[in-house]
């Protein structure tokens, strides 16, 4: 931990091989997080539950053409939920800090309807930026838009990504600083996403922090204000070929700056 924040870096399932080293840099690594692929299986889940580590599980999202709010990927959304539910008796081993979910694109009512069938707990929706990277405009990119989800899904967390903030608050042409504060006036998060960009490009970036032009130190302020533990996962780029190295470069930058 730093100060009040757990340092937390994010794999996907298939990138297992990397705990060892993972488990070596616990004194940087708090926890991790997830991506959960939807080719995921039995064997994948008892993994997880094995872990020596604190986890966050990160569902799939429109990269892996899954969008609970498009009709048009409706036969994936649907698979995807019943696999989940498929498994529900080794799930509910699982003991992970959250489950993450984009709202992603498309109709809010669709996309509320097919996260409420996911029963998986505790469930945290993801703050978005309005453009997407695939064209067209995401949902839930601001605390009006994602106050739909809150009202209509039970126990619903919050996942708090302050790039996607920032990058919404460039399309909406508001000040960032005081944008990323009313989210947090909101609701609570039970997660934080960090990650570098560029505050003249409002589509999502996932820079490292040492390129980016986001003013750490503002941020770090926020984080340290926050009143409670922050568990902040670190979206670093990555050279697989070099395992966790880039991710823990990204951690001793924000720790230094």
């Amino acid at each position: 931990m730093y100060k009040n924040i757990n340092l937390g870096i994010k794999i996907s399932i298939r990138n297992f091989n990397f705990l060892d080293e993972i488990y070596a840099n616990r004194d940087l690594i708090d926890f991790i997080e997830i991506i959960l692929l939807p080719d995921f299986n039995e064997e994948d889940l008892n993994s997880i539950k094995n872990l020596k580590i604190p986890y966050v599980i990160h569902l799939p999202n429109s990269n892996n053409r899954i969008d609970f709010g498009n009709i048009n990927w409706q036969n994936n959304n649907l698979r995807f939920i019943q696999k989940i539910n498929q498994f529900e008796n080794v799930i509910i081993k699982l003991k992970p800090i959250c489950y993450i979910i984009h709202p992603e694109s498309g109709d809010v009512n669709l996309s509320i309807s097919n996260i409420k069938q996911l029963n998986l707990k505790p469930l945290a929706i993801e703050n978005m930026p309005l453009k997407s990277l695939l064209g067209g405009d995401l949902l839930g990119y601001d605390v009006r838009n994602l106050r739909n989800y809150f009202k209509c899904i039970n126990e619903l967390e919050f996942c708090f990504d302050i790039n996607h903030a920032i990058k919404a608050a460039i399309s909406l042409n508001v000040e960032y600083l005081n944008f990323i504060k009313n989210f947090l006036t909101f609701k609570k998060p039970i997660i934080f996403h960090i990650s570098g960009g560029n505050l003249n490009i409002e589509t999502d970036e996932h820079l490292s922090l040492d390129k980016s032009k986001y003013p750490l130190s503002k941020i770090k302020k926020i984080l340290f204000k926050f009143g409670s533990v922050v568990n902040l996962t670190f979206e670093t780029p990555r050279n697989y070929k070099k395992y966790i190295e880039d991710d823990l470069k990204n951690i001793r930058f924000f720790i230094n700056s």
